[in-house]
């Protein structure tokens, strides 16, 4: 059976609530384990951005292990968001 195939995903965007739970529950609808998640918005301070910005580590199934599948997968949430985000094979 083949080894999962593990990526970093980073991105950001404007931030606004639902942001974590779009991206982790896609990931866990495709059937993915994410390892390592970490993510902040710089919203706080007289120079903020108010962007969101997120990394996450995780394995996919053999049949996501594909950056450009996972693109396919991940473009809903990336227009839904208007998000810049990238794929990353570790």
């Amino acid at each position: 059976m083949p080894l999962p195939q593990e990526f970093i995903l980073t991105l950001s965007c404007r931030d606004t609530t639902g942001i974590v739970y779009a991206v982790s529950g896609l990931l866990y609808q495709a059937g993915c384990n994410i390892i390592d998640s970490q993510q902040f918005g710089d919203v706080q301070g007289d120079d903020a951005t108010g962007l969101f910005f997120m990394r996450v580590h995780f394995a996919a199934p053999p049949h996501l292990a594909e950056v450009a599948t996972l693109d396919t997968l991940f473009a809903h949430v990336r227009q839904q968001y208007a998000m810049d985000a990238r794929f990353h094979a570790v």
